[in-house]
């Protein structure tokens, strides 16, 4: 059915849009979150986008909450901090970097402020963003080592490597569904796995110019 976004409405991202769910109610097991990851990498395939021109792309706002404990960031500069990594991919490490600190100007010009972060509690969320390994197994190592000490950090790790072995076991491999830091889904209501599934390929804008698809859809 027909929903809207409460955000900047942006090209190709108008105010106005059409959404279909899939849902699973009263399970707790994180079986549940690599069975939707599944189905949502066949999906895709199933409307026509071939294996390659996607990836599904998942992490965990426990891994997330391990940081932030980490970088000692305070409870009420949390949710700015996540919705800010979950920039990285459209702004690179230099513009979170900015927007986690004292802000930046967009494309546009308009001035964006920053969390109000000092580099010092920056460097480990930075470090975080950049974990991501040449293989699912590696991003898990280097994410165990990004949230140190974090008891909650470490149990959204463990979480992520049951869901790494579940799709290997489902058959979905790398190339369809991978483990990536860089997933946040900034809004505030996800506590443990999130995910999000993009289109890679490039396409054309109306100057002819090459751009790339993105997300098109997410969930956790």
């Amino acid at each position: 059915g027909p929903v809207w976004r409460n955000e900047k409405p942006g090209p190709g991202r108008f105010r106005q849009f059409y959404q279909c769910d899939a849902d699973t109610v009263g399970s707790a097991s994180v079986a549940a979150d690599a069975e939707i990851c599944g189905m949502l990498a066949d999906a895709l395939e199933g409307v026509g986008i071939v294996r390659g021109d996607y990836l599904v792309r998942i992490n965990n706002r426990k891994v997330l909450n391990g940081v932030l404990e980490a970088a000692d960031v305070v409870e009420g500069k949390a949710d700015d901090v996540l919705r800010t990594i979950d920039k990285f991919d459209k702004v690179g490490r230099d513009g979170v970097l900015a927007l986690l600190t004292t802000g930046r100007r967009d494309d546009s010009g308009a001035q964006i402020d920053g969390v109000g972060l000092s580099e010092t509690q920056a460097a480990p969320v930075l470090a975080f963003l950049t974990s991501k390994g040449s293989d699912n197994a590696a991003t898990l190592d280097n994410l165990a080592a990004a949230v140190g000490a974090s008891e909650i950090g470490a149990e959204g790790v463990d979480e992520l490597r049951q869901i790494a072995a579940m799709l290997a076991a489902m058959g979905v491999a790398e190339d369809r569904a991978v483990i990536d830091p860089s997933v946040v889904r900034g809004l505030g209501y996800y506590t443990g796995p999130v995910f999000e599934a993009e289109l890679t390929f490039e396409i054309l804008d109306e100057k002819g110019r090459k751009r790339q698809f993105g997300s098109v859809a997410g969930g956790g």
